[in-house]
């Protein structure tokens, strides 16, 4: 058996990893910066990365935001020869990967960038749906941000709210501005309508090169509680706006913890050139942020014990078996729910 060590152990996202893999019957060593953690060593520093971690470890990265991260744990990998499964939700930092491919093949080593709710949970959808050649893929997110809300989560999300992002539009990366197109979404209840807001995300570089036919790719998350929802549209409009929202970001962080929804829902509208469609939402009330580091604790349960034979750049579609992913889900106490319908869906307004 292969260690484990998750990267960010102590923070929020790395916390629900811990516990997942304890839970799964392994012994995850927790590293952090803080000295309260296991192992200390500061992901920004390849010789701090190095002389903490070991030949053959499997690192499970949740050390957010990824927005403002350096390659320095990855180039320690490919120097150490240990393997990477991160929860990155920045395209900038998937680009930063990619650009290390041919170093990773070379190394032999495993990187699984992603492997989260975006983008690998995204692929487990696009395979679920039955549609081999999608053209259009809709992510739609409304945080169960009473449990989730932290300064890692918010500053990845202000890195799309009134600032030039990039998304995926007629088959090539375009910019537009964050935060600014909306949509109203039906979901599921008890989250019910929602108003999505338009922010960057890794799906608009991963999932067109596994899917070819994509001609558009779109990742909505919802506001929030409605003093949050109303702070972040004075900073997507005004430059003042998003001083103050950063000036005032532990408030609001309380705010959301304290009025802030319970239930989490993630939902994926898939649609083909015949005007197919399929949605696919996962809800929770009970803990439904553990969803977004499902796939990162299936994928490195699997190398540790020798059963992810893959090595190289892994592409999201290979990090996790679909149907496994579902069951999984389902076990935690996530609901499932699935329509498929001719009728194509109103558009973004």
């Amino acid at each position: 058996m292969r260690r484990i060590v998750v990267v960010g152990g102590t923070g929020f996202f790395g916390a629900a990893a811990v516990e997942r893999l304890r839970a799964d019957g392994l012994q995850p060593v927790v590293a952090s910066k803080h000295s309260k953690a296991d192992l200390q060593l500061d992901v920004n520093s390849r010789a701090s990365v190095k002389s903490a971690l070991r030949p053959f470890d499997v690192v499970l990265d949740a050390a957010g935001p990824f927005q403002a991260r350096t390659t320095a744990l990855l180039e320690a990998a490919l120097e150490t020869g240990f393997d990477v499964v991160d929860l990155s939700d920045s395209l900038e930092y998937a680009e930063k990967i990619e650009g290390l491919r041919l170093r990773i093949e070379a190394a032999g080593i495993r990187v699984l960038t992603s492997c989260s709710s975006v983008s690998a949970i995204s692929a487990a959808a696009v395979h679920l749906s039955g549609l081999p050649k999608p053209v259009r893929l809709a992510v739609c997110l409304s945080p169960a941000s009473r449990f989730s809300a932290s300064h890692a989560t918010a500053l990845s999300l202000l890195n799309s709210v009134g600032v030039p992002i990039r998304v995926f539009r007629d088959g090539r990366l375009a910019r537009v501005l964050g935060w600014r197109e909306t949509r109203t979404i039906a979901m599921p209840l008890p989250t019910g309508r929602m108003r999505g807001h338009l922010c960057s995300s890794t799906d608009a570089l991963l999932l067109p090169r596994i899917w070819p036919s994509l001609r558009r790719i779109d990742f909505y998350v919802d506001g929030g509680p409605p003093p949050v929802a109303w702070a972040l549209s004075l900073a997507c409009r005004f430059a003042w706006g998003r001083g103050l929202v950063k000036t005032t970001l532990p408030a609001g962080l309380a705010v959301a913890r304290l009025i802030g929804s319970k239930t989490g829902c993630l939902a994926f509208e898939i649609e083909d050139a015949d005007r197919r469609v399929w949605t696919l939402a996962l809800v929770s009330s009970r803990k439904g942020y553990v969803t977004a580091v499902i796939p990162a604790a299936l994928a490195a349960g699997a190398i540790a014990r020798g059963r992810f034979p893959q090595q190289g750049l892994i592409p999201p579609d290979r990090h996790v078996d679909p149907a496994a992913l579902l069951d999984e889900l389902i076990r935690l106490g996530v609901d499932v729910v699935t329509t498929r319908h001719g009728a194509r869906p109103s558009s973004a307004s």
